[in-house]
């Protein structure tokens, strides 16, 4: 599916009518399955899906295996999840960009690069992170250089729009330096990234899941207390017919709408949903360990 532009506005608009359905109890993701493989409204489908409904009619999930699980790179669509179409009674997905994480070992570390683009009205936003990881189960942050900007239609980047930030986490004392004001938190529990906790469910994914982490999104914004579980199969619709059985990750916790990650028999994320940004799988690629 072809990457496209929307409008700031519409963008702004429909996180305004999800945090009104969240407020009003009518957000479809997290909810009591039913034989439909729903809750709220099976006629539209399983819950953890809705978000992306319409996008999935296009989607078919990257095969590529991860035999050794220990260096790989993943490359995601990112979908916005605009209002529903009245006449085809769908939503109106679009691929605002995409982001791209590599992961490899060293000794007694783990590194990620990750690269992502988004494109909201008209502006072309970049992150770039080196992160360096503990060699634990849940490759825990150790310490990391952050760098975002924008940039225009023409392709320039715009020198004011850059900011540039160096953080670590040390037995829980997370300190960010962005060279005018430092900050920091302080961590109870094991500490990951939108970016990096992937691989900890790639790994460990199982029925029986149930644990507890602290979120640093975008290795700026803490969001403590995280619990991740199994959230039972969910049977989807794809590309030219095809049907696909995923195993199903719940996250909730405090500063997050619930995220549900969508795994297949390989233990890939194939798609990792929430409100009105959600991630799909479009390829994937082993190296040797």
């Amino acid at each position: 599916m072809d990457t496209v532009s929307i409008d700031r506005r519409q963008f702004l608009r429909s996180g305004l009518i999800a945090a009104t359905l969240v407020a009003t109890g009518r957000l479809p993701l997290l909810g009591v399955q039913v034989d439909g493989g729903s809750s709220i409204d099976a006629s539209t489908g399983p819950y953890a899906a809705k978000p992306i409904r319409g996008y999935l009619r296009g989607f078919s999930p990257a095969e590529v295996p991860l035999r050794k699980r220990r260096q790989y790179s993943l490359t995601y669509d990112i979908i916005h999840w605009g209002v529903t179409n009245s006449r085809t009674g769908m939503p109106a997905n679009s691929v605002l960009g995409q982001v791209a994480i590599k992961r490899k070992m060293a000794k007694d570390r783990v590194m990620y690069d990750v690269v992502q683009q988004t494109r909201i009205g008209g502006v072309n936003n970049f992150v770039e992170a080196e992160v360096t990881c503990k060699a634990d189960d849940w490759n825990s942050l150790r310490q990391w250089k952050l760098r975002t900007y924008h940039g225009g239609p023409d392709g320039r980047i715009d020198p004011l729009s850059e900011i540039t930030e160096k953080g670590n986490c040390k037995n829980g004392h997370i300190r960010i330096d962005s060279g005018r004001s430092p900050y920091g938190y302080a961590a109870k529990n094991p500490v990951v990234t939108q970016w990096t906790m992937l691989d900890f469910l790639i790994r460990k994914a199982d029925p029986a899941l149930n644990v507890t982490f602290d979120l640093l999104q975008d290795l700026s914004l803490f969001k403590p207390n995280q619990s991740l579980f199994y959230d039972g199969l969910t049977n989807l619709k794809l590309k030219g017919g095809q049907t696909a059985t995923l195993q199903t990750y719940a996250q909730i916790g405090e500063g997050i709408l619930p995220i549900h990650y969508l795994l297949d028999v390989q233990g890939r994320p194939q798609l990792i949903t929430s409100s009105i940004l959600s991630w799909a799988l479009i390829t994937t690629k082993q190296k040797n360990a």
